[in-house]
C-alpha cells in the first residue's frame, strides 16, 4: 500500500486512508500460520498484531526524516486485516481522503509516473514500481502478482470516492513474498551498496 501511496501523497497530499486487505496464505508464515482446512471456503477477519504494525509502517515509511530521527507521515490510517485462500499476493481496497482535489486521471499519472530509482540500474529494480490496470476486473492475485517478476505493484478500479473529502479508491495487488519480501530486500541491498553504505 505505501507504495501507491507515495505519489498520492507527493502530487496531493494525504488526510486519511482506510483500507482492507485480504491477505494470501503465504503472508501467514509456517508457525504458527493458518492451517489450511481452517482457510478452506473461508475468510479469517483478524490477523493478530497485523493491523498496528501496518498504520504504524504506513506513516513511518511515508514519513521524513528530520535531524537523523524518522518523523512519521501526519495523516491517519485506518485497517482491517483479513486471511483469504489465496496462495501468493495481498489485494488491498484503499480509500484515501487526499488533501488537494484530484480526478481518478490524476492519480492514475501520478502512479504510471512514479518510479524513484529510474536511472540507478539497479538489476531486481522494477520498470514499473505501480502498473495501473483499466480492465474493471483486475487486479487480481492470479493475474497480477507476478507482473514484472512479482516486482511491480498492480492497481485497477481507481475512481472517485464521494463518502470522503476528496475521497479516491483503488485495490491493489503485491507479490508479498517478492516485493514484500526476498526480493524486495534485495533491491534494498543493492540500493544500499550503490549508494556507498555497503562495500
Amino acid at each position: 500500500m505505501a507504495i501507491t501511496l507515495k505519489p498520492v501523497l507527493d502530487a496531493f497530499g494525504i488526510k486519511m486512508v482506510i483500507m482492507t486487505s485480504m491477505q494470501a496464505m503465504s503472508g501467514a508464515g509456517r508457525n504458527p500460520g493458518v492451517i489450511g482446512l481452517d482457510i478452506l471456503d473461508n475468510v479469517i477477519p483478524y490477523i493478530s498484531g497485523e493491523e498496528e504494525k501496518v498504520q504504524r509502517e504506513t506513516q513511518k515509511i511515508l514519513g521524513t526524516l528530520t535531524k537523523g530521527a524518522i518523523q512519521p507521515g501526519n495523516f491517519r490510517v485506518s485497517c482491517t486485516c483479513t486471511r483469504v485462500n489465496v496462495l501468493e499476493g495481498h489485494t488491498e481496497s484503499v480509500f484515501v481522503s487526499t488533501q488537494s482535489s484530484c480526478h481518478p486521471e490524476d492519480v492514475i499519472k501520478a502512479m504510471r509516473e512514479f518510479n524513484p530509482l529510474k536511472g540507478m540500474a539497479l538489476p531486481s529494480a522494477p520498470e514499473h514500481f505501480i502498473t495501473v490496470n483499466i480492465d474493471p476486473f483486475r487486479p487480481q492475485p492470479r493475474l497480477d502478482r507476478n507482473t514484472e517478476d512479482g516486482m511491480s505493484t498492480t492497481v485497477g478500479r481507481v475512481r472517485k470516492d464521494t463518502a470522503l473529502e476528496n475521497g479516491i479508491k483503488y485495490l491493489l495487488v503485491s507479490h508479498n513474498t517478492k516485493m514484500g519480501a526476498a526480493k524486495g530486500a534485495t533491491l534494498t541491498a543493492e540500493l544500499l551498496i550503490k549508494e556507498g553504505y555497503i562495500k
